[in-house]
């Protein structure tokens, strides 16, 4: 697994052909296909939480780290060709919680109406990792997710210096259906518009294995 030296992996056949399509009719039954972004996906949706947490997925949680039990952000992403988005360069810097306590390193608050908002030390960030499930094929003419290698070793990245010359080595993320990209928060990434009118549905899913200093609590926090 090259998540930790390479700051994301691919892994294919997490799911089988089947397993997609139940998850899919389900997102289905749940009315929302066509919503493009939904976060807490997993809170109060039972059947969907047990068709993702499959031994095996469990099994590749565990190897990427084994005393993780928490996933803290879940995110369903359908980028279909009626809503079709360029994705900057960027590295996922924030998480969520539920009230704002004023905490050492805990910079760039934002309260909003659903959630609170904070950027939290390196320290917790470097203890995150994202898999995200593909529901379709995704290929570089759908959207497929744009990674530069190494970027996660580099800590919090100025992005408008690193722009003005873009080092490092750019990979475009393949990934089959039933396959997972994983990926480290502070690895740089972007992504391009669809460009051969199909869905790019992809699942995104955060976990840690730290509990929050100081009285924070998780916005989202499913143990598994």
């Amino acid at each position: 697994m090259h998540l930790e030296e390479l700051g994301y992996d691919i892994i294919e056949g997490v799911y089988s052909p089947d397993e997609v399509l139940s998850i899919l009719q389900t997102i289905n039954d749940e009315q929302l296909d066509g919503q493009y972004g939904v976060r807490e996906l997993l809170i109060g949706r039972n059947t969907l939480s047990n068709q993702i947490f499959t031994s095996r997925f469990k099994d590749l949680i565990h190897a990427i780290n084994p005393s993780c039990n928490t996933l803290i952000k879940s995110i369903y992403f359908d980028k279909p060709p009626s809503a079709n988005w360029i994705v900057n360069w960027h590295q996922d810097l924030t998480i969520n919680v539920k009230e704002k306590h004023l905490v050492a390193d805990y910079i760039n608050w934002r309260v909003l109406p659903e959630r609170v908002v904070v950027q939290p030390d390196q320290r917790l960030l470097e203890r995150i990792f994202t898999i995200r499930i593909h529901l379709d094929d995704c290929t570089a003419d759908n959207g497929a997710l744009r990674v530069i290698e190494k970027s996660h070793r580099q800590g919090v990245i100025p992005i408008q210096e690193w722009k003005d010359n873009k080092p490092g080595i750019e990979q475009i993320c393949e990934v089959p259906m039933g396959g997972a990209l994983l990926m480290k928060p502070l690895t740089l990434h972007a992504s391009y518009r669809t460009e051969n009118n199909a869905h790019r549905r992809v699942i995104h899913l955060e976990f840690t294995d730290q509990e929050l200093p100081e009285g924070l609590e998780w916005k989202e926090s499913i143990h598994f």
